[in-house]
């Protein structure tokens, strides 16, 4: 049976639900609020040549993300060259 993630639009809280194909189109109801979720597209690994390739970014939902949610930005080359320093 596949997963189908759903959004909700009342609460904002992603799920997963495990449907028949048959159901794939049925409307969702939220476990959090009850309200109707709509289906969003999935991100998903694929097996190829006896690897897992799992995708290196995460699902584009077409919004941007909160500020709290954002990715720290890696140290650039100073922080690297302040590193080395300061294991001489």
């Amino acid at each position: 049976m596949p997963t189908y993630e759903y959004s909700c639009p009342e609460c904002q809280e992603e799920f997963e639900l495990m449907r028949p194909m048959s159901e794939c189109d049925a409307p969702a109801r939220c476990p959090h609020c009850g309200a109707t979720a709509k289906k969003i597209v999935s991100v998903f690994a694929s097996k190829a040549d006896y690897t897992i390739k799992v995708p290196s970014k995460p699902a584009f939902r077409g919004e941007k993300p909160k500020a709290a949610e954002a990715p720290a930005k890696p140290a650039g080359k100073a922080g690297a060259k302040a590193g080395k320093k300061a294991t001489k």
